[in-house]
C-alpha cells in the first residue's frame, strides 16, 4: 500500500481508524512507532488507552526525537503505525525552541520528508496519523503559531509523498488524496484554456 496519511481532529477517530487500516496491512505483525511523551498524569493516561486498543501482538517501539534514524533500521516491507505526527513535530520544536524559526523550519521539514524517503525506499506500509491544528483560532504564542505553521507544512508534505490520504471526521474516514488532486488538475486545464483564449 506504501504511505497513507490520516488527518482529523481531536477524538475524531483517526487511530481507532489507523488501527484498522494496520490490522488489514500487518496483521498481528505491525509496529506501533509511538511519539508520546510522558510529561504529566493526563498524558500517561493517555498513552494508556492507546495501548490498550491495539493488539498485543503488536510491537510498540517509542521515539520521541528521532524516527528517521529508527526507521533506517527496520526490515522492508514492514507495516509501521506512526501515531502521531502532531506530537512528534511537537517534540522536534520544543527542543529546538531557542533556534531562529526558518533554520528550525527547515531542519524539522528536512526530518519529515526523510522519513518519507526512507519509507518509499523501503517499500514501509507506513500509516501516519496526524492532528488538524490549522482550523481553530490563531495561537496566542509565538511557539504555538510556529507549531502551527510547522503542523501545516509537514502535513502537506506527506501528503506530496502518500498514496493515500484520509480524512476523519466525527468517526467517519473520507479519502480526499484522489479528489483533491482532480480538482487540481480541473482548475489548472481551466486556467490554461483561459491564457490559450
Amino acid at each position: 500500500m506504501g504511505i497513507i496519511l490520516i488527518q482529523g481532529g481531536a477524538r475524531s477517530g483517526k487511530s481507532s481508524f489507523a488501527e484498522l487500516i494496520g490490522k488489514k496491512l500487518g496483521g498481528l505483525d505491525v509496529i506501533y512507532l509511538a511519539s508520546g511523551v510522558v510529561t504529566d498524569q493526563e498524558m500517561e493516561l493517555r498513552i494508556e488507552k492507546h495501548q490498550q486498543q491495539r493488539p498485543d501482538q503488536w510491537q510498540t517501539v517509542e521515539e520521541a526525537y528521532d524516527i528517521s534514524s529508527y526507521l533506517k533500521e527496520v526490515d522492508k516491507n514492514s507495516t509501521i503505525l506512526f501515531d502521531c505526527l502532531t506530537t512528534y513535530l511537537g517534540n522536534l520544536i520544543f527542543k529546538k525552541q531557542n533556534y531562529d524559526f526558518i533554520k528550525m523550519e527547515a531542519e524539522i521539514l528536512e526530518e519529515i520528508e526523510l522519513i518519507l524517503e526512507i519509507a518509499r525506499r523501503k517499500d514501509l506500509n507506513l500509516i501516519i496519523v496526524h492532528n488538524e491544528t490549522g482550523k481553530g483560532v490563531v495561537p496566542a504564542s509565538k511557539m504555538g503559531r510556529d507549531f502551527r505553521d510547522i503542523s501545516g507544512r509537514a502535513a502537506r508534505l506527506a501528503a506530496e509523498y502518500a498514496e493515500k490520504v484520509y480524512l476523519v471526521q466525527s468517526g467517519l474516514p473520507l479519502e480526499i488524496k484522489e479528489r483533491g488532486l482532480k480538482n487540481i488538475e480541473e482548475y489548472t486545464s481551466a486556467s490554461e484554456e483561459v491564457r490559450v483564449l
